[in-house]
């Protein structure tokens, strides 16, 4: 029998030993992070279920209905460990609200949790080894985002999210590292995602795309497709990432950066990078989170901020482009994406309002005549080169009012809370999921919730959890206004 002439995939082999031989030891910062990531994904997804992708997520998730499976959280309907992972995972995505991290890519490691609770609750898995799982995942994830300009490319960051879920899948399942390299190459070549979600085009309702709600976990579903495949013995292709039309040769990127990541994929060292995901405090994309802040800053400041002569918001390149240059019309939004993708309505809602929830986006609040006036007549926006320090910097804005009686107010300029440089503390984590949850569960159940996520590894399923997770009045979360 001829011998063998296959050419190993050295990064598969990297990604696969990585995700079965790393220590499951985590430190207790490590810990503590991986809990702060569910208490945070928690509140994201939880207090989006009443968005209108998320009912028609949970409308979907009927057709798969089994006597064992996953929980639809919200409605209790038992389900496939893969129509969980997507349907759980769209509500997570529904506010632009969940976790994220700036490499070369950026994206929401926080996608894969969804994945992870599903299958522990079919499979009977620990918080413990929940926890494991988790760090590696993010492990994986920001790793790979540290080194895939995929931007640059057309493809969106759930490729690489497909491919830490595969990981951490994998490793929760206890595949061995054959299976999981079979598991990578099936959900690799499977998961080439268009960045067309991020074209900002506008659908004819003036929305973003509703896909861009679905396809972080549409890619995680595929990927515990990918793992259930490989685990009773299907095999993918050959060469995934190295072969010639694999991942590198669609993502062309230097020899160099090739070998720092597999300096990062080595099994001996200790999982610590679920600590460096960043957060978000308010409803909004990452880039406006500091002008959010600056101008909360201004509160009792201003005496009367709707008679207020004139607001310049002073900010970062990278933030003009993303929330004014590339918006269908930022001064005149329209919806609710339109308005918490555009920098001068987010500085207008917090400047009114004193506050900004989920609310401030509502399409009753963004049409008010007055607030557009206010908008459109009073509010401009520059670029300050002192604050062009990017994602690095915290995507830093100053928000300046001068009011009626013609006196300047500066507003902070730092780097965003949820940042490394402003760092959250539990207590913010807490009144982030209290401010989502408590509206849609109540405080009493919002509280055990969050008590259950902060003691996660002492679960010895995910019974306790799954099960605080399913709405007492399941109707009440499809109101008839948005039904």
């Amino acid at each position: 029998m001829a011998e063998s002439t296959m050419k190993e995939d050295k990064l598969q082999t990297a990604l696969a030993a990585f995700a079965i031989g790393v220590s499951g030891t985590l430190t207790e910062q490590a810990r503590h992070a991986a809990k702060r990531a569910l208490v945070d994904t928690l509140a994201v997804s939880l207090g989006a279920l009443p968005h209108p992708p998320a009912q028609l997520a949970r409308k979907y998730a009927l057709h798969s209905r089994v006597a064992q499976g996953a929980t639809v959280w919200g409605t209790g309907e038992t389900v496939t460990a893969e129509t969980a992972t997507l349907v759980n995972g769209v509500p997570l995505r529904g506010y632009d609200y969940n976790d994220f991290y700036f490499g070369k890519a950026a994206g929401h490691p926080s996608d894969i949790v969804p994945g992870l609770i599903a299958l522990a609750e079919w499979r009977g898995y620990t918080g413990e080894q929940v926890l494991t799982a988790l760090a590696i995942g993010y492990d994986v994830c920001i790793s790979l985002f540290d080194t895939f300009d995929i931007d640059a490319h057309g493809w969106d960051y759930p490729m690489l999210v497909t491919i830490a879920g595969t990981c951490a899948f994998s490793r929760l399942l206890g595949l061995s590292e054959q299976q999981t390299r079979e598991a990578l190459a099936i959900a690799v070549v499977s998961n080439f995602v268009s960045d067309e979600s991020e074209s900002h085009e506008l659908n004819a309702r003036g929305d973003l795309t509703m896909w861009k709600r679905f396809n972080g976990s549409d890619a995680i579903r595929q990927a515990v497709y990918a793992c259930l495949l490989a685990e009773v013995g299907v095999e993918g292709v050959v060469r995934p990432f190295e072969g010639r039309s694999g991942l590198l040769a669609k993502i062309k990127t230097p020899e160099a950066d090739i070998q720092k990541l597999f300096a990062l994929l080595d099994p001996a060292k200790p999982l610590a990078r679920v600590a460096e995901v960043r957060f978000k405090r308010w409803p909004v994309g990452s880039r406006g989170q500091s002008a959010i802040q600056s101008a909360l800053s201004l509160a009792g400041q201003v005496a009367d901020m709707a008679s207020a002569r004139s607001v310049t918001v002073y900010t970062d390149e990278m933030v003009y482009d993303h929330l004014v240059r590339r918006r269908t019309e930022p001064w005149n939004p329209i919806s609710r994406e339109t308005a918490d993708h555009s920098l001068p309505y987010i500085v207008t809602a917090a400047l009114l309002e004193g506050e900004i929830k989920l609310d401030s986006f509502a399409v009753e609040r963004v049409l008010d005549p007055q607030r557009q006036r206010f908008l459109q007549d009073k509010v401009k926006v520059e670029v300050d080169p002192a604050l062009c320090l990017g994602s690095a910097g915290g995507f830093v804005t100053r928000v300046e009012v001068t009011d009626a009686n013609g006196q300047l107010h500066k507003g902070v300029a730092n780097a965003h809370p949820g940042h490394p440089l402003q760092p959250l503390a539990d207590a913010d984590f807490e009144a982030k999921f209290f401010e989502n949850v408590d509206p849609i569960f109540g405080s009493a159940r919002s509280r055990e919730i969050l008590q259950t996520v902060w003691n996660f590894d002492s679960l010895r399923s995910m019974a306790p959890l799954v099960a605080l997770l399913v709405h007492s009045h399941p109707k009440s979360l499809a109101p008839a206004a948005q039904a």
